[in-house]
């Protein structure tokens, strides 16, 4: 039997945030085993090392960069073969370093099926390896990269009944479940901060509509912006098909799923690649195709209304958020959350890192969805490379116009040098204007939590940690303590008087009818 090991967001081996997501990487994996008829089941990182499992001859562990320490340990305690995959993969040197005899780099549907057909399926190691696309020998060699094609990637689907695994933290009967519908990212400029302006000079490919030559840099610098390794991992953007995206829907809503996120780097790139003829990689020409979105959303919006769960989309590049596409947004996602990166305040900063877009582009998206209806959620980074006095104070200043214009939640990252990025190696500094940044967040996410006193939401149960009741707003919004007696039944859905704000991301409220809790 295999186990799938979701140690995605666990860090040192306990979730300190993200608490209700349920991402689609170990799904994803699920379904290649569903395809050999192969059993399986999933763990979360947390729940193996505090319990411990037998009976399994495969490991297979989905992770990030951040997960090495529980992974490390699990790794230490599993006997059997043991395959790590997900991002933390992109850095080949992991698989040996954690103890594991192979690992996928970048995207890993083709290298799994290929084990399997070749021993995996009775719990041995292929022979010959060399053939396999995206593997990591137990040496940290990578056989070979390829990148899967949109015929490859459409033939995958994920596994809806792997859902039922996920009964801990988190428990999918309140989760937000993340369905993917489209790969990878379409920013394939370069940053510049560790460039040669004499040598962008001469090629211009970040400037240029040159769709193949965007692809290569004479430089050798990874495409995207400099934080982010989509692009490098996964190439061009490519889309599911629209009916594979709605029957993995349909399965989830069936298996008492109540929350889904319809996931991608930028869900507006959804369909793109269906308007260029070579590989999708300018950021924002052509714009979006705004008919597919539609289609797309149109089909889940029935979906929702017919099994009652609720539905959002996740980030969406500023610079694809023209009118059109707004009015279409808010016309099937009213009241949800939508996130908008904004990272930094200086334009010339955010030229340097590599973004596609500026901070002024970036205020603009958000008063265009706000407009319609939406909810946005901006986005920064502190301690990025580049970062001084000057970008400090203008970021400070489009956070307060991101608060301004709407948004309903800052959310500030500590700046990560990713493995196979333009900044890997980078030293972090975390100075007085990185801690400023925060602390901004910080202020302004309690000033807008205020906004929800006296106001009534409809919230779904959690898990119980500990001797209290937490639940989720169901439209999203920040974690509810629930003021009540005794202890509730995870899924159940509430309306709740919000009657407290106990910090920048938790509130307090009371069951308006205290016969439904």
């Amino acid at each position: 039997m295999f186990l799938i090991l979701d140690a995605l967001a666990a860090g040192e081996g306990r979730r300190l945030s993200s608490l209700d997501v349920i991402g689609a990487g170990p799904r994803a994996i699920a379904g290649v085993l569903e395809m050999f008829g192969l059993e399986y089941k999933i763990y979360r990182v947390e729940d193996f090392l505090r319990r411990g499992a037998r009976g399994f001859r495969v490991l297979l562990a989905s992770a990030m960069t951040m997960d090495e320490p529980a992974v490390k340990r699990a790794a230490s305690r599993f006997r059997g073969v043991k395959i790590i995959g997900g991002p933390i993969t992109s850095d080949p040197s992991v698989v040996p370093r954690l103890g594991f005899h192979l690992g996928v780099w970048g995207e890993g549907e083709v290298a799994l099926e290929s084990l399997l057909r070749n021993g995996l399926s009775e719990g041995e190691i292929p022979s010959e390896l060399g053939s396999i696309p995206n593997l990591i020998t137990g040496d940290g060699t990578l056989t070979r990269a390829s990148n899967l094609s949109v015929e490859d990637f459409r033939r995958f689907q994920p596994s809806v009944t792997a859902i039922r695994f996920y009964r801990t933290v988190p428990h999918y009967r309140s989760s937000r479940v993340y369905v993917e519908v489209v790969r990878s990212c379409s920013n394939f400029n370069r940053p510049k901060i560790r460039a040669s302006k004499e040598m962008c000079d001469l090629c211009m490919a970040c400037y240029e509509f040159d769709l193949r030559k965007r692809l290569v840099c004479p430089q050798g610098i990874p495409p995207g912006c400099g934080y982010c390794s989509i692009p490098a991992l996964y190439g061009p953007p490519k889309s599911r098909d629209r009916d594979s995206i709605v029957e993995e829907v349909r399965g989830l809503a069936e298996a008492g799923v109540r929350r889904i996120v319809l996931s991608g780097a930028d869900f507006l790139e959804y369909g793109r690649e269906k308007l260029v003829s070579g590989p999708l990689t300018h950021p924002y020409e052509p714009g979006p195709n705004v008919d597919a979105i539609e289609e797309l959303l149109r089909e889940i919006k029935g979906l929702s209304r017919e099994y009652g769960f609720f539905f959002e989309v996740e980030n969406v590049k500023p610079c694809l958020v023209n009118d059109e596409v707004a009015e279409v947004l808010g016309r099937y996602l009213r009241g949800t959350p939508i996130h908008i990166g904004v990272e930094t305040g200086d334009p010339e900063h955010a030229d340097l890192l590599g973004r596609p877009c500026g901070p002024q582009e970036s205020m603009e998206a958000i008063k265009r969805l706000k407009e319609v209806g939406l909810r946005p959620y901006a986005y920064f980074i502190h301690s990025l490379p580049g970062q001084n006095d000057k970008t400090v104070r203008m970021t400070l200043k489009y956070m307060e116009l991101a608060y301004k214009h709407g948004a309903e939640k800052i959310t500030v990252y500590k700046f990560r040098p990713l493995p196979g990025t333009a900044f890997e190696g980078y030293n972090v500094v975390v100075d007085r204007g990185s801690k400023m940044i925060a602390e901004k967040a910080i202020e302004l996410n309690r000033e807008r939590k205020r906004e929800l006193l006296g106001a009534v939401i409809k919230v779904i149960v959690a898990p119980s940690v500990g001797r209290g009741n937490y639940a989720y707003p169901l439209a999203g919004g920040p974690v509810v303590r629930l003021k009540v007696g005794r202890k509730l039944k995870t899924g159940k859905v509430l309306e709740v008087r919000i009657t407290k704000v106990l910090s920048d991301r938790l509130v307090e409220g009371v069951p308006v009818d205290r016969r439904s809790s």
